[in-house]
């Protein structure tokens, strides 16, 4: 793959697989390493990423990896961007669209279980549940997501590399709509399920965040084209995972399981995770945190970072801990509702970040006024509180 490119890619389950990627940081581009997982055997396999890094599992999470380097993360710009002529951004909503412009179309190209596999309208629903999944409000910290997607069938997906302003890489448009859904041989070969390749902006450090600060550091991502492979025999609710998870880099999040010294990828990233023992690290991948993130600056919330492998136990492969970007454990999830879990809350809020709301301050007054009434109406219960003065005669 080129320099620039970022493609991640969902592994064989009966196989180990290897995941690659490159990222481009301050001026230049940088190579990701390459790794195999055999956590799991069972499931969508393995994500294997080259360019800018996104992820592709299906699981659900309660902590982070970003795409980029420390010197900037890649996210979707939230002011209107355009590049080359057409315009890139959050701005009027995430539009996507689908190989051949179908849902049937792109249904008939997979095969299924049970045979013969779901209506046009069951299949359609499934895909349009695995964008919403990553629009609800987090149900622990109220917060809404500062984005929504949008249909856009009549623009042709493509799937093909455009002529780059830079030889060799994947800079500057990405042609179709801007995250583009086809039935194909993964980026990194047929041994994987799926996977992300992304294209960036060559521009860098001007991006607005949703929360309205501006000229931030890092890159803006311009389009992102998604493979899952046909060659598999999915399940509708295994199809929608699988898919979900690999929104999930398209958006800019990475593989739980991705190695720091790649360069492309931050570090773990959490507020209280201790890997002391199977139970505290299960404990504290749960607990929600998004509210901590900085909304203004991102970079500054008080998080703590680890580097070192976290697909043991204890860590990702603790019991009971089921994670959506983790690039293995898809069957964890196949039952599970909402999918996306606090690790995936709190990375959406990091990279598009929205203003935690103040306390309404009519609700504070009528809060203090039934607090006053009780702590009344206790004083009354017990007789109040004693004022007089008692005297004795001489």
């Amino acid at each position: 793959m080129g320099s620039g490119e970022a493609a991640y890619v969902e592994g064989n389950p009966d196989t180990k697989g290897s995941r690659r990627s490159t990222l481009p940081s301050k001026g230049q581009v940088g190579i990701l390493v390459s790794r195999s997982n055999s956590r799991r055997t069972r499931g969508c396999g393995r994500f294997r990423a080259a360019a800018l890094v996104l992820l592709c599992s299906t699981t659900s999470a309660w902590a982070f990896r970003l795409i980029g380097s420390s010197s900037g993360w890649v996210r979707w710009d939230a002011a209107p961007r355009f590049i080359e002529g057409e315009e890139r951004s959050l701005s009027g909503g995430l539009r996507f669209s689908i190989e051949t412009g179908t849902y049937a179309g792109l249904r008939d190209q997979f095969m299924w279980v049970p045979a013969p596999g779901p209506t046009v309208e069951d299949f359609e629903a499934a895909i349009l549940r695995a964008f919403e999944h990553w629009t609800v409000v987090d149900p622990e910290s109220g917060l809404p997501a500062a984005f929504y997607f949008v249909a856009d069938l009549t623009t042709p997906a493509v799937d093909v590399l455009n002529d780059s302003p830079i030889p060799n890489s994947y800079f500057g448009l990405n042609a179709g709509a801007e995250i583009d859904l086809f039935a194909d041989t993964p980026h990194a070969g047929e041994g994987f399920a799926a996977s992300v390749r992304f294209f960036i902006d060559p521009r860098e450090d001007d991006l607005t965040l949703t929360s309205g600060a501006m000229n931030y550091p890092g890159f803006a991502i311009s389009g992102a084209d998604i493979r899952i492979n046909p060659a598999y025999v999915w399940s509708l609710r295994g199809f929608e995972v699988l898919l979900t998870h690999e929104i999930g880099h398209a958006l800019g999040l990475a593989d739980l399981e991705a190695l720091t010294s790649s360069g492309s990828v931050s570090s773990f990233l959490d507020d209280d995770y201790d890997p002391s023992s199977s139970e505290t690290a299960r404990e504290t991948l749960g607990n929600s945190f998004a509210r901590e993130i900085d909304p203004v600056d991102p970079d500054r919330s008080e998080l703590q970072s680890f580097a070192s492998r976290l697909d043991v136990d204890p860590g990702l492969s603790s019991p009971g801990v089921a994670l959506l970007m983790e690039s293995e454990g898809y069957l964890d999830l196949l039952g599970v509702e909402p999918l996306l879990q606090n690790d995936e809350f709190a990375g959406r809020q990091f990279l598009y970040p929205v203003e935690v709301p103040e306390p309404d301050v009519d609700v504070m007054i009528v809060v203090g006024i039934v607090i006053l009434l009780l702590w009344n109406g206790a004083l009354r219960s017990t007789g109040g509180i004693d004022h007089s003065v008692s005297t004795t005669r001489e």
